[in-house]
């Protein structure tokens, strides 16, 4: 009887086991794939975005001998992460300086990418140089003194930022769940009303190597908050397809647009039935956003100071996009 009750113990052992070990192998196989290999080309510029000047700019100023010193830093000062994680970083980082090329005020929202960046900022020279090359003057790191999240600010970083790169299962997991917040309404209504050349000063930083790029985002807001318009005369609560995977995602900033314009209080009902359910997964279910850092080029615009709710005045001083959620 002994013998068929230890028997009946380690079977039951045996099935536990086995049971734990198919879920962990389950959870590792749903994980987003980390590999250097399936970093998207070209930044994941959408094939129709005119960026190829910044992106020529960007990738000019990288000096390779800089980027590689900044991965062995980085790779020594973190023992647990790997190479590919270093790559996937990075490549979030440098579609974070395309946005920081353009937009005025540019907060960092993820802890991942902050983490790279800092280790950039400890080359102080080449970071200068890599700065001048591609800014044309130092763009500093801010760092973040007040605990108040700007849900405005991700918004419209949100916005850009799905106006211009295919978004990833890492993008979701490093940057936080996209799409969270409404577009402040000021905002809108200066694109409805606004001239192109009004707006393009007012929101963006217009260089010769941006100018195409801005231009473009400009037309995609003005043309979004006609449609919605549209949309609500035909249906005042909106009709739009769910988003149902990663990549391509333009048509969840219109979603943004229509019931941030109509619906601003209750903006998170009805848009999330319409964000991509599978995204949770990714992250650590927050909802607020805490920053970094802000990206500035030292001409008192990383201060904020363009209006409609992006005042830029809001940030914290403990890096952490999510709270320790969101580590990898």
């Amino acid at each position: 009887m002994v013998i068929h009750l230890v028997g009946g113990i380690v079977a039951a052992a045996l099935l536990l086991a086995g049971v734990v070990t198919g879920v962990v192998a389950l959870a590792v196989k749903d994980r987003p794939k980390l590999a250097k290999e399936n970093i998207p080309e070209n930044l994941g510029v959408l094939s129709h975005v005119p960026v190829t000047p910044l992106l020529e700019k960007l990738d000019t100023a990288l000096n390779s001998d800089y980027v590689e010193q900044v991965k062995y830093r980085f790779l020594q000062e973190h023992p647990k992460r790997t190479e590919d994680e270093f790559e996937w970083r990075f490549f979030e980082l440098k579609r974070y300086f395309l946005l920081a090329n353009m937009l005025k005020q540019t907060h960092m929202f993820s802890e991942e990418v902050d983490e790279i960046w800092h280790t950039m900022l400890m080359f102080t020279q080449k970071y200068q140089t890599f700065s001048e090359q591609y800014a044309g003057k130092m763009l500093h790191h801010t760092p973040n003194t007040s605990p108040t999240p700007a849900p405005q600010e991700r918004a419209f970083f949100d916005w850009v930022f799905s106006q211009l790169y295919s978004i990833t299962a890492y993008s979701w997991k490093s940057w936080g769940s996209f799409f969270r917040y409404p577009v402040d309404k000021t905002v809108l209504k200066e694109f409805k009303e606004a001239s192109h050349e009004w707006l393009m000063n007012r929101y963006f930083k217009v260089n010769e190597d941006n100018k195409d790029t801005i231009e473009y985002l400009v037309r995609n807001m003005k043309q979004q908050v006609s449609d919605a318009e549209k949309i609500y005369l035909v249906d005042e609560k909106g009709r739009f397809t769910k988003q149902r995977s990663y990549g391509e995602m333009t048509n969840l900033s219109l979603v943004m647009v229509f019931f941030s314009y109509f619906y601003f209080e209750e903006y998170y009902k009805y848009a999330n039935l319409y964000t991509y359910a599978h995204a949770v997964k990714y992250t650590s279910g927050c909802s607020t956003a805490i920053f970094c850092g802000a990206a500035s080029d030292g001409s008192g615009h990383g201060d904020g100071g363009h209006g409609g709710g992006h005042d830029g005045g809001s940030s914290c001083s403990s890096c952490s996009s999510c709270g320790s959620g969101c580590s990898t």
